[in-house]
């Protein structure tokens, strides 16, 4: 495999979704994050990719003061988060945990939906560097990592979604989604065999 062709997408791992005092803590995210320790998988893969010469690229919720993003016709959980006033620009909340933060060289993608795609700049700057494969993983699993599986397949992307580091309100509901969902999209592969690839 060609690292060069290949982008690990670190997705929605924000304060608001991840901490303990995050205002979705009780969503269940947090609780499977603690136990399976993924955000320390996630860190020890990413910093794997980026001595590997693959792209770490930063998918973060993020509104503007007043949420002048969103109008009335968005969909429910974006203004679930205007209600809940979460993912404010330069809040604590918007920000990623200690263990995860970008690295100098790393992107940070700004986005307002439930797809990494939507609205951003993405695929342009995938395609500006000729990356073909995309590395998914965050929270939650059925949410920003099946909509940008499913958008990312359609424009022509390999898909891998990396199993360990992805998490869902419940192991169930994560597991659905990698059983039956995903691989429908692309293919469903772990920290572990990216290294041995790599």
């Amino acid at each position: 495999m060609n690292s060069k062709e290949c982008a690990l997408l670190i997705m929605h791992c924000q304060n608001d979704i991840v901490h303990p005092d995050g205002l979705y803590s009780h969503s269940g995210v947090y609780k499977q994050i603690e136990a399976n320790r993924t955000l320390n998988i996630i860190s020890d893969l990413a910093d794997f990719c980026r001595k590997a010469g693959m792209l770490v690229i930063y998918i973060n919720n993020e509104f503007k003061e007043g949420y002048p993003e969103l109008g009335e016709a968005n969909l429910p959980i974006c203004i679930d988060s205007r209600n809940a006033n979460a993912f404010l620009a330069g809040t604590w909340g918007a920000a990623n945990p200690e263990i995860i933060q970008p690295k100098e060289k790393d992107l940070v993608i700004k986005n307002v939906n439930t797809s990494a795609f939507s609205y951003t700049n993405l695929d342009q700057i995938l395609r500006a560097k000729n990356i073909r494969h995309l590395y998914l993983t965050g929270c939650a699993t059925n949410f920003v990592v099946d909509s940008t599986a499913r958008y990312g397949a359609e424009l022509g992307y390999q898909i891998h979604v990396v199993e360990d580091c992805c998490e869902s309100f419940t192991e169930e509901m994560h597991q659905f989604e990698i059983q039956y969902i995903i691989p429908k999209f692309g293919t469903v592969t772990s920290s572990t065999k990216i290294k041995t690839e790599l």
